[in-house]
């Protein structure tokens, strides 16, 4: 039983309520075809998890910060979301489905105090 279980359970309660019904594919590298070019995988082959996430719209205030701090223009149409802790470990080469459509994945931060994930951050290139 850890310390932050009730906080992970309403997290999962809360966005599968309120969230969206997605799909994440995991893309894992295939095996080395020519053992002596381990640097050429194999085709990738694809694991989908149907997980849910809470879709949100971009900040102007977030990006006005980001923009400053990068002294760069921020690209306008990100969206970010939040995904409860999931029993697979995402990465930020996995994409995810919505609405027939890929979203790739651009960062992922967990919000694990303890060490224990209680929710995801992420952000996605629309």
């Amino acid at each position: 039983m850890g310390v932050y279980d009730r906080q992970i359970a309403t997290a999962k309660r809360l966005i599968s309520q309120k969230g969206q019904s997605v799909t994440w594919r995991q893309l894992a590298d295939g095996a080395p075809v020519d053992s002596s070019k381990p640097w050429k995988p194999s085709a990738a082959t694809p694991t989908d998890n149907p997980v849910s996430i809470v879709f949100l719209p971009p900040l102007k205030e977030n990006q006005e910060l980001i923009r400053y701090l990068k002294g760069t223009e921020v690209p306008t149409g990100s969206v970010s979301g939040l995904m409860p802790a999931v029993t697979f470990a995402p990465a930020a080469k996995d994409v995810v489905i919505r609405n027939s459509v890929e979203l790739v994945v651009k960062s992922i931060d967990p919000l694990s105090p303890n060490g224990e994930i209680i929710l995801y951050f992420l952000e996605f290139e629309a």
